[in-house]
């Protein structure tokens, strides 16, 4: 006789939906397995969104926590990782504001497109000079990210370290897709002049 209960094995087969009930019914093996499927993308928004010397870890566990707790009201509208995502960015941003780190800016509504930020990054050659220039490009694009308004540098670090479409960014920070396109295409402007102004 089969068991009513599914194999530790098939857990690995089920979808987001199907371990989201799991879990909100209050199986714990669930809602472990369905927060571990997602764990990278909250520490690739907690690393990009908290300043150096932050405890990303710390804010890794307190966001996964949060959406625990926050579960059983979790009512399946957009993805779940666009909820996972808007989870994080909340709780850095209560965590900068805090320690008083960073002015937030009101959003500003817009409808340019989103280019890509790395167009101007070379492919890699094995010429010595080349490597160092290419070395020297993503230091200052790192440098210049830092630099960015809280709010352009939210939505950059979502579309393009976290992997999110701009509907989930839009979801993610409550705003409207034409407000992500603006702050994403400002950023991405002068995120690209600075490394043009690295190369020769």
């Amino acid at each position: 006789m089969a068991s009513p209960f599914p194999l530790p094995a098939q857990r690995d087969e089920m979808d987001d939906a199907e371990l989201i009930v799991r879990a909100q019914r209050g199986d714990v093996e669930a809602a472990t397995e369905l927060l571990k499927r997602h764990d990278l993308l909250v520490h690739r928004i907690c690393r990009r969104l908290l300043p150096a010397g932050e405890d990303v870890e710390a804010a890794v566990q307190e966001t996964l926590l949060r959406a625990l707790r926050s579960l059983p009201r979790y009512a399946g509208a957009g993805s779940f990782a666009g909820w996972l995502a808007a989870i994080a960015t909340n709780y850095c941003r209560d965590r900068l504001r805090r320690r008083n780190l960073v002015p937030f800016q009101p959003l500003e509504a817009g409808t340019e497109n989103d280019p890509d930020p790395l167009a101007v990054v070379p492919a890699a050659e094995p010429s010595p000079e080349r490597a160092t220039m290419a070395r020297q490009a993503v230091a200052r694009l790192r440098r210049e990210l830092a630099k960015l308004p809280a709010r352009q540098k939210e939505v950059f670090s979502l579309r393009f370290f976290s992997g999110l479409d701009l509907e989930g960014i839009a979801r993610a920070l409550g705003v409207d897709v034409g407000t992500v396109k603006t702050h994403l295409h400002r950023a991405v402007h002068r995120l690209r002049a600075a490394v043009e102004e690295a190369m020769p």
